[in-house]
């Protein structure tokens, strides 16, 4: 019978400095506590004791700059009470917001960063870990930190990096308790165990690590499962974007640009009607060939929920307020046209040369 399950809180870790050998704590750890590392041991260890140990420590206290310079591509942004929050595929591997920079339980620094590639510091923990046993063990160790997901209220943990762990059980071709073949299950266990191991850990309680004993058949004798293969990228990431960005994007707006901070970005508050109407012509017209930059420019006002655009040529006059409709689609608004000057509804531009649009929710 294999051995149960067990996840014990690793206590009496110190506050980690700059240039402290992790796992020669965590080893004395386990000492004072009398507990001893068997073959098949896990070790869940919060990415922050790295990050400390790393000095991963920036040298601006500008968040927002800093989660820009931390990530490869902003997938969301939203306006808030204290700025810019954003979502990020972070060069650490994962998406997150904020890129994981961390402020909470950082010493005496105001802020942490995470590093570059996890699976490289939770390999060069595995072997301080067991360089400070001072026997041969083999051990696996989850470096593991805290995210949101999408369509879930609430945080959990995640592994960030692998070391010495088989991360996910491909259940693909195996049949179920009915006989039916499985087709898309993959268990991602390396989360399961970070997850599972933050039940004994905690921000508030100070317990960093935690071992985790009776997965031996998830320890491997080599690297094993690399953490960044867990992150869906390319054609398999169906999110690559959010909503408002994705159409901001094929307007010309991409997230986390200047433009888009020019644009003016959607808030997690409830914004007025007219707030969102003008910020979708803002995006609309960001296109150099159709916003207002001489004699053939496209001119543009809105007020309320009515919306004005002129041009002299009928073709930019056309395009524009094609961009406008997509704008608005963004902002989950849509623009019905209202008859021209001269009474004409839906046929033609307007002999005007003028578009009017009455804006509504969706």
């Amino acid at each position: 019978m294999s051995e149960p399950l067990t996840i014990l809180p690793v206590r009496g870790i110190p506050q980690v400095r700059a240039g402290d050998d992790v796992g020669a704590l965590v080893v004395t750890a386990l000492r004072a506590q009398g507990e001893r590392l068997r073959d098949g041991d896990l070790l869940v260890v919060t990415s922050k004791l790295v990050s400390k140990a790393d000095d991963l420590v920036p040298t601006t206290d500008d968040r927002a700059a800093l989660v820009l310079a931390e990530s490869d591509r902003v997938v969301s942004e939203r306006a808030t009470s204290t700025g810019t929050t954003r979502v990020v595929a972070a060069l650490a591997g994962p998406v997150m917001a904020g890129a994981g920079i961390d402020a909470s339980n950082t010493g005496s620094s105001d802020l942490l960063l995470l590093p570059h590639d996890p699976d490289a510091a939770a390999a060069g923990l595995r072997a301080a870990v067991v360089g400070a046993w001072g026997e041969p063990v083999r051990v696996g160790v989850v470096l593991s930190d805290t995210a949101g997901r999408p369509w879930r209220a609430g945080l959990t943990d995640f592994a960030l990096g692998l070391a010495g762990v088989r991360g996910v059980d491909d259940l693909r071709g195996r049949t179920d308790s009915e006989g039916r073949e499985l087709a898309v299950t993959v268990r991602c266990l390396a989360d399961e165990v970070a997850a599972a191991a933050d039940l004994v850990k905690g921000k508030l309680d100070g317990v960093p690590v935690a071992l985790v004993r009776g997965l031996d058949g998830l320890v491997v004798d080599g690297p094993g499962t690399r953490a960044r293969e867990l992150v869906r990228s390319g054609p398999e990431d169906w999110f690559a974007l959010g909503r408002a960005e994705a159409v901001r994007d094929a307007l010309g707006v991409p997230a986390g640009s200047p433009l888009s901070e020019s644009c003016g970005i959607e808030s997690v508050h409830p914004e007025p009607l007219a707030d969102r109407i003008a910020r979708a012509v803002r995006v609309a017209l960001a296109d150099p060939a159709v916003r207002r930059g001489g004699e053939a420019g496209v001119g543009a006002t809105s007020d309320g929920d009515r919306v004005e655009l002129r041009a002299d040529d009928p073709v930019l006059l056309g395009r524009a307020w094609a961009r406008v409709e997509v704008a608005l689609a963004g902002e989950r608004l849509v623009g019905e046209r209202l008859p021209d000057a001269d009474g004409h509804g839906l046929d033609g531009h307007g002999a005007d040369g003028v578009v009017r649009l009455r804006v509504r929710e969706r």
